[in-house]
Parts: C-alpha cells; structure tokens; sequence
C-alpha cells in the first residue's frame, strides 16, 4: 500500500512528526487512488464510513474517494487533484464537513457540466448546419447520449444526499447540519437547472433533425422526377441516335437542359413557396400595419339614381307640368 502523506488537522487533531494514520487521531490524510471507482454511492455504519465520487469529463475523469480509518480521515484522488486544491481553501474541523465539502465539490463540477451542454449544442448544429443529409445523425445521437447521462449522476448525488438526511451517519455528521442544508439548496437548483436545459436541447436538437428530414425528403422528390423525365426523353432520343446522330446529339442537349430547367425551376418553385409561407405567417402580426390610410384608399363611385317604370315617369311628369 502506497504511504499515505499528511494532509491538515481536524479539531481536537493530533499528528505526532512523522505519524502515520496509526499514530495519529483526527486527522486527514491523502494519497492515490487505490481502486477504481464503480460507481458514486455512500456506504458504512457509525463506525465507518466511505463516500466514492467521480468529477470532470470523459476526456479528463477524475476519481474521489474518501474512507474513515478511526477518528482518522483518508482521501483517495487520482492524479487530477482538484479536490485537494478545493479543500486547501477550507476550514475543515469536522469529518462530516470533509464530506460536505466534497459534495458541495461534485454539485459545482457537474453544475458547470450541464451548463456547458447548451454551448456543445450550439457548437455542434453549427458544424452540421451545411449538410442536408443524415451524416451528423450519429454526432446527435452521441451527444444527447452524452447528456441523458449527467441524468444518472444527478440521481446518484440525489441518493446520497438521501442516505444523509435520514440519519444513516449520526456520528460522523455531527456539527454539519448547517452545511449539510447548504448541500441540500445547491443540489436542489442543479436538478431543476438540470431539467430546464435538458429540455431546451432535446427540443432544439429533435427540431434540428426534422429539418435534415425534410430537406433528405425534398431532395428525394426532386431527384425522383428529374429522372423520370430523363428516363422518358432518353427512352424517345435513344431510337433516334441509331438513325441520325445529329438528332441523337440534339436530343441528348434537350435532355440535359429539361433536367437542369427542371432542377432550377423546382428549387425556386420550393424557395417561392417557403417566402410566401413565412408572409403569411407574419401577416397577423403586422395586421395593424396593413391597414390602408384615409389617402390609399380607393375611391367609391357615386350612386346611380334607380330607374323608374315608364308608368310611374309619366305619372311624375304630368304632376310637374304647369295647368
């Protein structure tokens, strides 16, 4: 077993020069990691106690782990050491506030993990925005993996936290109730933190691959009929080569510009449509602009006077016509 080398005192602590865990009594001791973590948990009794966590990313993981050798505390890292830099800033008394403190350590890294997932998000639709087929599908596929991940972690932290607050430890979280509440309010806010942006990129995400579907299924009708025409104008020129090759030279251009007419006129058809569907989206917003003025509006045609039978203008003339 590698030795151990000595870390700080805890209150009441007693470390002897040159003392070991053995010879020593609450203190804290630190060292490499022995074995590797499997997974965060809490375990032990009254007299012994184990808090394994993991920190950082896939790229750079981290490994912590803290065990309680009689009054004595022993901290496990790999070679990241974070978690030693984090503690050297604090005023560790107690064996339940080393303990705090790593979970205030781990809600901190994992908070900065789950912010960071809206940048990633961005990041990667800006590296996939200018391919309309399906070769980012997997890119997505990793990432949103990679995320509903973080999902286990924060169900781990929750679980430990659980163990704690229904008294599992008594004696090893005296004097902590103060922090061990502080602990409680920040892993509260990671998990709503958690869910709010979890939803933010699995929308955006999903709204993003039905885009790229939409464009696949564009994409496919127009190659679907830009060869069925090629297919019947090669069909009506491939004859006519045999017997002229002037009108099958002739026929091969014509097929060639329907094909690029055709593209053309159905990739403006498509962009028209998408311009008239967005003005008539924004319309209602702008009803109150659209309102024409006293000056636009146009002019009405005065009344016609009605028609009168001939019996009722005889009628009317006689009754004007001096006696």
């Amino acid at each position: 077993m590698e030795e151990l080398a000595f870390l700080q005192k805890m209150n009441r602590g007693r470390h002897p020069e040159g003392a070991g865990p053995e010879g020593s009594e609450y203190c804290i001791f630190y060292g490499s990691i022995q074995e590797p973590v499997a997974r965060q948990r809490i375990f032990g009794d009254e007299d012994s106690i184990t808090l394994e966590l993991t920190y950082g990313e896939e790229s750079l993981p981290g490994e912590l782990r803290l065990k309680q050798a009689g009054s004595n505390l022993v901290i496990e890292e790999s070679p990241l050491g974070l978690f030693k830099e984090y503690l050297e800033e604090k005023p560790a008394k107690y064996l339940g506030q080393v303990l705090m403190y790593a979970l205030q350590f781990r809600i901190a890294d994992l908070s900065a993990l789950i912010e960071r997932g809206v940048e990633d998000m961005k990041r990667l639709e800006d590296t996939l925005d200018k391919n309309i087929d399906n070769t980012g599908t997997y890119q997505i596929l990793d990432f949103r993996r990679k995320y509903t991940l973080y999902g286990d972690q924060v169900i781990a932290i929750k679980e430990i936290i659980a163990r704690i607050d229904k008294g599992y430890f008594p004696m090893q979280m005296q004097n902590s109730y103060v922090l061990q509440g502080q602990v409680a309010l920040e892993f509260q806010f990671l998990e709503e933190r958690y869910e709010l942006i979890k939803n933010t990129v699995i929308k955006d995400l999903d709204t993003y691959t039905s885009i790229v579907n939409n464009n696949i299924n564009r994409n496919a009708r127009l190659l679907s009929l830009v060869s069925l025409g090629a297919v019947a104008l090669n069909f009506m020129f491939g004859g006519l080569l045999a017997v002229n090759p002037v009108i099958g030279v002739v026929g091969g251009v014509i097929i060639g510009g329907v094909t690029a007419g055709a593209a053309v006129s159905y990739r403006a058809g498509g962009m028209h449509n998408v311009i008239q569907l967005s003005r008539e989206r924004i319309r209602p917003v702008l009803k109150g602009r659209d309102v024409p003025t006293l000056t636009e509006t146009a002019e009405v045609p005065p009344a016609e006077e009605p028609v009168q039978p001939p019996e009722q203008a005889d009628m009317a003339q006689e009754t004007e016509t001096p006696k």
